[in-house]
């Protein structure tokens, strides 16, 4: 019976992931473009993380030394 339900809803929630999709394609020239930027975003957040992370590392490290 639970089954059922959640099927439902993976459903709901893949039509309104093709909803933004559309959605998003409509802002941009083409699909590469929209890929591009997408790729670049990504890498950039993995950037940010990334520093982020080295200053939490030098921060402990400090506060132990």
């Amino acid at each position: 019976m639970v089954f059922p339900v959640l099927r439902s809803m993976t459903e709901l929630l893949l039509a309104v992931k093709q909803e933004e999709k559309r959605k998003v394609e409509r802002g941009f020239a083409n699909r590469d473009a929209m890929h591009r930027y997408i790729r670049l975003t990504a890498q950039m957040n993995k950037k940010v993380k990334r520093k982020g992370i080295k200053k939490l590392i030098e921060q402990s490290q400090r506060k132990v030394a």
